[in-house]
């Protein structure tokens, strides 16, 4: 994994605690003196230690702990990287082109990247189907980053969330719909 997308979660945690916080997760969960360098990568081991951890500090499950980070890594990105999906001035282009556009330029700023698949297709105005596959079954992370470009957007998005890695399917399925918000 990243380590901007470590250094993200950081950010996350500092805005439910304090840095005395986010410093016992890393003493507990990342080798001595860990500082999460954003092109260098780590592994996947920490991410998953850090998330459980937070999911105990906060009190709140997995899912809901890597939907909110989802969203806050959106709000992330588009301050640090915004050259990569900044030039979408519409929801669905974004969320159209994220596997065929996003994913590459990613992997021009990164080397080494390990991105989930996300086919997407749009089924009618206001309504994608994005199917989702990833070793690391980070898919309720992947709806937080739809949720978080929906906010961006200015669109109400509601995500069903048929078929998951999680519950043993071959790959997630998930319904998009949007509406501009009211």
């Amino acid at each position: 994994m990243k380590g901007v997308i470590f250094q993200s979660l950081e950010g996350l945690v500092l805005t439910h605690r304090d840095m005395a916080c986010w410093n016992q997760l890393l003493a507990k969960n990342a080798p001595k003196d860990r500082a999460y360098v954003s092109v260098n990568n780590y592994p996947d081991q920490e991410l998953n230690a850090l998330v459980s951890d937070i999911c105990i500090e906060l009190q709140l499950s997995r899912a809901k702990v890597l939907n909110q980070f989802g969203r806050y890594l959106f709000n992330y990105f588009m301050k640090h990287y915004s050259v990569v999906v900044g030039h979408y001035s519409h929801f669905e282009a974004l969320i159209l082109n994220i596997d065929s556009v996003i994913h590459k330029e990613v992997s021009k700023l990164y080397q080494n990247t390990n991105l989930p698949t996300m086919d997407c297709m749009m089924v009618c105005p206001g309504h994608i189907v994005m199917h989702y596959q990833s070793p690391r079954q980070l898919c309720f992370l992947a709806e937080g980053l739809i949720y978080g470009a929906g906010e961006y957007f200015l669109m109400d998005v509601t995500i069903e969330h048929e078929q998951c890695l999680l519950r043993e399917d071959e790959r997630c399925t998930l319904n998009i719909y949007y509406q501009p918000a009211k």
